[in-house]
């Protein structure tokens, strides 16, 4: 068997102190908390590439005839930090590898039908049904619904006692800071900073400590497990409400938001009613032709007595709100522009911060309010977006409904007071 210092000498791979501690650690799982640039993918590809070196060796000697590791992330698009080292040190190992890499319909390294490394993606959990595993590596763990890895990915190292890596910089409080305190008594939870790379300048820390708010600054670079995170929407889990979802009263009134999809994108209805602002009805579909998705809004409309339509009119929304309205449905549309998505969020955040709606508890809904976040640009402008690889329809659907609600709301909530004064912040920086 091909020793640590043979593999990292043959792939030019030397690691620092902080990820030699994770390569020792004999835990079956393993929970990386660490900030930006500390080298959490790289160490995780190093694993990766030595399990499957050792299942090969296994397999050689008649020990075994397997083995099977995967990347997981929330999108395709994210294996590929992971992935991609790997794909590098096997060509590095020898070009004849090339044979066994592909892409298509997913990253992986398939030297037969159970001998491989892929990516996989959470976002279709079915395509992850079936398996038996002996690594899987899940980075943006924290992104990562608890729903997901318990009912999809947890039952896969059963069979074969497999081993599983959660990696990710910290957000909030969730399943993964669970996972993390849980991992603490085997010893196999690791924390670092970003400046426990001893490779990341001084300058680009100091840099990020100066033009980030506090709180992302403690998030992204000091991997700090803050309870409500940097999040847009907080305290969401005090306007979940058991009794929400209701059929249509006499004489109320209701709001629908639309968000659009069709392949990629989901479809979202959401309808609150104004008499108590409850989240009354909710409907998540996508991969359903146009044609059926505007009855599927009519009849919803319609059973809500006629409720007022609020819909994203941008691209292939406009001639679907003509049809509506032609249709006899009172439809409002909304154009998406930086400016106006960036009033529709914080409209929101308001009404859920001051407890003025309520909502049910719909996994897919909480954990997109959750996991839904900003960037600062190097300008100091914020944008608001589902963090890479995540759905923001719910988080849409439902704000475009309370867009259309009146209700007494201080004009600024805390992380919006605190995102103000960032411009200024930038501008004596530079």
């Amino acid at each position: 068997m091909i020793s640590h210092k043979k593999l990292q000498q043959l792939i030019n791979f030397k690691p620092h102190e902080g990820q030699q501690r994770i390569i020792d650690c004999q835990s079956r799982d393993i929970a990386i908390a660490a900030g930006r640039r500390f080298g959490k993918s790289i160490i995780c590809a190093y694993i990766a590439l030595r399990t499957f070196f050792e299942g090969l060796n296994d397999i050689k000697k008649g020990k075994r005839d397997s083995i099977k590791i995967w990347i997981i992330a929330p999108s395709y698009e994210l294996t590929q930090k992971v992935f991609e080292y790997i794909a590098r040190w096997m060509l590095l190992i020898d070009k004849e590898n090339a044979r066994f890499l592909s892409y298509r319909p997913f990253p992986q390294i398939k030297i037969s039908e159970g001998v491989w490394i892929q990516g996989k993606s959470t976002e279709n959990p079915a395509g992850l049904l079936g398996e038996e595993i002996d690594l899987n590596i899940i980075d943006e763990a924290p992104r990562i619904s608890r729903l997901i890895y318990e009912q999809y990915l947890f039952p896969t190292t059963s069979v074969r006692r497999g081993r599983t890596i959660f990696i990710g910089s910290p957000f909030g409080q969730n399943w993964f800071y669970q996972k993390f305190n849980q991992l603490k008594e085997t010893g196999g939870a690791f924390h670092f900073t970003s400046k426990d790379n001893p490779y990341l300048p001084q300058e680009e820390w100091e840099r990020a400590k100066k033009l980030l708010p506090e709180q992302v600054f403690k998030q992204e670079y000091e991997a700090s497990f803050l309870p409500d995170a940097a999040a847009v929407f907080r305290g969401i889990d005090a306007i979940v409400y058991d009794g929400c979802l209701k059929d249509s009263q006499l004489n109320h009134n209701y709001i629908l938001g639309i968000d659009l999809g069709k392949h990629q994108d989901f479809t979202v209805l959401t309808i609150i009613d104004t008499f108590n602002n409850n989240a009354v009805y909710w409907d998540r579909f996508k991969e359903i032709d146009y044609t059926f998705q505007k009855e599927r809004i009519k009849a919803t409309a319609r059973r809500y007595n006629n409720a007022r339509c609020i819909i994203d009119s941008t691209s292939v929304g406009e001639p679907i709100r003509e049809d509506l309205e032609r249709d006899g449905l009172f439809v409002d549309d909304f154009q998406f522009t930086k400016k106006s998505k960036k009033e529709l969020v914080e409209k929101l955040s308001i009404f859920i911060e001051q407890k003025l709606i309520w909502i049910p508890p719909i996994d897919e809904l909480t954990d997109e309010l959750k996991s839904f976040g900003y960037h600062l640009t190097d300008s100091g402008n914020v944008i608001y977006q589902a963090p890479q690889g995540l759905h923001d329809d719910c988080v849409m659907s439902l704000a475009l409904a309370v867009w259309g609600l009146f209700g007494k709301a201080i004009p600024q909530t805390p992380l919006q007071a605190q995102l103000k004064g960032q411009n200024k912040k930038i501008d004596n920086y530079i």
